[in-house]
């Protein structure tokens, strides 16, 4: 066994302190062990004061009253809008590019109604994508839409941007309701007053549900063939 040492060379700041080990491993181990201790130590932290996911969940209302408390405390608040079902690493991408870009993010989740109506009947494959999203650490909060808003309605959709009062929202330039989403923050910013920045995003990975949908059946019929 390599003596003990005194690791003050190797020192992990944590906070406003600074922390020294005294470690029982080769210098290269050293490191290693330290930088996990510290990642046990923060994940433990984090979850004895995190609340439930299920607790993300809000409707219009409590998501209004959610970026309005995070105003009062000079937090920032990205809105993400999305349908979210069969979640893959696009979404995954998506919702970690959009965090660089505010300190909270509150991601829009599409009714059911929305997702027959606009992307198939067969539509959202997931039953629980409310449950699935709320578990996303980088999602602070999730607003369960009940409504079925058609894109091309930008005032109406300008209003719920304006009710929301986001400082930013994401979008990809991927997205088949792209242009309908930027001319309903502009409107939102024309006429109704709001100052919410769009947040344009070119991910360098790219997948949809859609897609994923496509493939497996096509593989499917082709097993069955």
């Amino acid at each position: 066994m390599v003596p003990a040492r005194k690791c003050s060379a190797l020192a992990l700041e944590a906070g406003d302190s600074m922390i020294t080990h005294t470690c029982y491993y080769p210098p290269a181990q050293c490191f290693i062990h330290m930088a996990v201790e510290r990642l046990v130590s923060s994940r433990i932290k984090l979850r004895e004061v995190e609340l439930s996911p299920i607790h993300k969940l809000l409707n219009r209302d409590e998501s209004c009253e959610f970026v309005k408390v995070a105003h009062e405390r000079g937090k920032t608040v990205i809105l993400l809008e999305g349908t979210w079902d069969l979640t893959h690493p696009g979404h995954v991408q998506h919702i970690r590019e959009a965090k660089k870009y505010a300190d909270l993010v509150l991601l829009k989740l599409a009714s059911a109604e929305y997702a027959v109506k606009y992307k198939g009947a067969d539509r959202p494959i997931e039953r629980f994508r409310d449950v699935v999203v709320s578990e996303f650490e980088n999602v602070d909060a999730v607003f369960v839409d009940e409504t079925a808003i058609p894109p091309d309605d930008i005032p109406e959709n300008a209003h719920v941007l304006v009710q929301l009062n986001p400082d930013k929202i994401a979008m990809e330039v991927e997205d088949q309701h792209f242009m309908q989403k930027i001319r309903a923050v502009d409107y939102a910013n024309r006429n109704l007053g709001s100052r919410i920045e769009p947040v344009v995003m070119v991910l360098p990975y790219v997948n949809s549900t859609t897609a994923i949908v496509k493939k497996v059946r096509s593989s499917a019929s082709a097993i069955g063939k």
